[in-house]
């Protein structure tokens, strides 16, 4: 017990529990890992007396742990991340050195002079008689914590001082240890200097907008009020026909950030370069902030590598964050992203930003603070209000991001896509996962410096894609693509009649065989590679794949037959 008061009460402190003690997610993090080190104590009894080595090496871990995590949180209010152990790896003196300019010393000090003669006491107690106990309790111990660590849902700023340390020094060295797992990517030329004419810029991916709710799209009610404002004042262009690459988010938020579109059920994603990797290759300073929880299947080992400077996730901002609801996006801007860019203006170097946002996800009621609904009463959780309302927030964060953006940098690029659409039906359950317009049609936004407005304009009703934004954005880095992408610059020209595929026919996703063509005035065709079968929307007929047009199959052979084409 004093260990835990000695955690929340002196290592964090008081103002800190009460904006968290909320929360689910702090409370299964932290009970869990209390439970694992009292069962990791009650298994050390007697070893000062048998394995003196292994208990000063455990006393020296313990001294590092709370002295490390102490003076951090003095600082910054969170615990060590595994980038910081990559930063301590990279450069530990430069670490050493910004630690003796702002961190403390006496409190961390007494703070580790606490535990650690607690643990001492410990390891000279008299171990359990009864040698099962201590066997079975510690293989418990073991298994909790390696649950509690690796686990998708482990947050490890919400754990005890000593087992999120080792869970954030293990993912460290399981970052590292991993990459031998994914398949060689091409090598990048790194730049010295960065053209004068690089732009900052910021990516949006936004979560489950409907653009049949949007105002600036025409929707009856003024759901976006500063983004028709905006359009209005020609600061934003609202692409009317561009479609999703996924119906899911594990099928277009990995593809969005690669530039890439169509089926990959062997994972062409894994080999390619990011835009995390361009844009440091182009002398960027990079940063990933998402309102969700990123680790969610693993999503996270596809872009956090050594090309990511700031990476941080929906519950570094909320104790609460779930599948289905992350942190309040506004909070997400005011406590990382803000602070993030006040960090920039320190330096040279253009940014660019991924932000991922909570948005407009089930249940809709969730997504947005009481206080600033506009549509009542909410009838139900996904009601019709419910949704506008979150629409409505979003709208009021994006417009409230543009600002903070462009104070720092004036010339930047910022761009919003959804990851998908949604079905509002009022009662909720329709969800999303097909290819309806509803799901496929998708919000694509562009704010352009007012030199560029023209030429985004002109591609105001082009046949889009979500890569696109993808290739604009090495466009402007002054950057080409090393491996072939899917996206078209919104700089260059736009076929008429340019064909889109939206798809759930992806590693990311289990391989779920289906697919929809989508013609330029947004017909489908839509794929079942597990029957065999195409139909075209609005009608019942239904043909077999092999029957169909050599143009359009030919779209998706090249990706099914992959295996088969190295072979020969």
């Amino acid at each position: 017990m004093t260990l835990v008061f000695l955690d929340l009460f002196w290592v964090r402190d008081t103002a800190w529990l009460m904006e968290n003690y909320t929360g689910k997610r702090f409370w299964v993090n932290f009970l869990f890992t209390a439970f694992v080190l009292w069962v990791l104590l009650f298994n050390l009894r007697g070893y000062w007396h048998k394995h003196r080595k292994l208990a000063l090496a455990l006393l020296i871990f313990s001294a590092v742990a709370y002295f490390a995590q102490s003076s951090y949180f003095g600082v910054y209010r969170k615990f060590v991340t595994v980038f910081d152990f990559r930063f301590f790896v990279t450069d530990p003196v430069m670490t050493f050195e910004l630690w003796w300019e702002h961190g403390l010393f006496l409190k961390p000090a007494a703070i580790t002079l606490v535990a650690c003669a607690i643990l001492f006491a410990v390891m000279r107690m008299h171990p359990s008689p009864w040698r099962w106990l201590r066997w079975s309790q510690g293989a418990l111990g073991v298994a909790l914590f390696m649950l509690v660590t690796l686990n998708w849902y482990s947050a490890p700023h919400f754990q005890m001082v000593p087992v999120a340390y080792a869970g954030n020094l293990i993912s460290a060295l399981e970052f590292n240890l991993n990459r031998e797992d994914y398949p060689a990517k091409p090598v990048l030329e790194y730049r010295d200097t960065v053209p004068e004419s690089s732009p900052s810029m910021v990516f949006v991916i936004g979560e489950s907008l409907n653009v049949g709710h949007m105002g600036v799209y025409g929707y009856e009610r003024d759901t976006t009020p500063n983004l028709s404002r905006l359009s209005a004042t020609q600061q934003v262009v609202a692409m009317r026909n561009a479609v999703s690459i996924g119906p899911r988010t594990l099928t277009s938020v990995p593809y969005m950030l690669t530039g890439l579109q169509g089926i990959d059920p062997h994972g062409r994603i894994y080999s390619v370069p990011t835009l995390f990797n361009y844009a440091k290759s182009a002398g960027y300073s990079t940063a990933l902030i998402s309102a969700q929880d990123f680790q969610w299947r693993n999503m996270d080992k596809l872009f956090v590598d050594q090309d990511m400077d700031h990476f941080e996730q929906g519950s570094h901002f909320s104790p609460d964050v779930s599948v289905s609801v992350g942190a309040d996006d506004y909070q997400v801007l005011e406590k990382g992203i803000r602070p993030w860019l006040a960090q920039q203006g320190k330096s040279d170097k253009p940014f660019m930003l991924v932000l991922q946002m909570s948005g407009s996800h089930t249940p809709f009621s969730e997504q947005v603070p009481e206080p600033m609904k506009q549509f009542l009463p909410e009838e139900n959780p996904n009601s019709i209000n419910a949704y506008d309302n979150s629409v409505w927030y979003t709208d009021y964060v994006l417009n409230a991001l543009l600002e903070s953006v462009r104070a720092q940098a004036p010339d930047s690029w910022v761009f919003y896509s959804s990851d998908h659409g949604e079905h509002v039906t009022g009662k909720g359950g329709a969800f999303h996962g097909d290819f309806q317009d509803e799901v496929t049609h998708n919000s694509l936004l562009v704010f352009p410096p007012a030199s560029a407005y023209d030429a985004v304009a002109a591609k105001v009703d082009a046949p889009l894609s979500q890569a696109d934004i993808f290739a604009t954005m090495l466009e402007l880095m002054q950057v080409s693509a090393v491996t072939p992408i899917d996206g078209l610059s919104l700089l260059g020209s736009i076929p008429e009649n340019r064909l889109r595929i939206v798809t759930a026919y992806m590693k990311t996703l289990h391989n779920d065989p289906r697919a929809a063509l989508v013609l330029p005035d947004r017909r489908i065709y839509e794929i079942d590679f597990e029957r065999g079968n195409v139909r075209f929307s609005g009608s019942d007929t239904v043909i077999p794949y092999s029957q169909w047009e050599p143009q359009y199959r030919n779209l998706f052979d090249q990706y099914l037959n992959v295996e088969q084409k190295e072979v020969n």
